[in-house]
């Protein structure tokens, strides 16, 4: 069995689906492949953009209007 938390020790994928009967994640998931996040989890909620740290807003000019 694997060490892996989710993993079941039922690893039986099931192709017309993609997924795995045990855990029910894909193969690529059970092969570790990064899986890109959905695009709405890269936008802010509000749709305003994130404010840069001081420092940073600082180093290049700009906050001090």
């Amino acid at each position: 069995m694997s060490g892996d938390a989710l993993c079941v020790g039922v690893c039986m994928i099931d192709w017309d689906s993609g997924v795995c009967l045990g855990c029910g994640r894909t193969a690529d998931e059970i092969n570790g492949v990064p899986v890109a996040p959905p695009p709405e989890a890269l936008v802010p909620a509000n749709d305003k953009p994130t404010p840069l740290p001081a420092n940073v807003a600082a180093q290049l000019g700009e906050g001090s209007d």
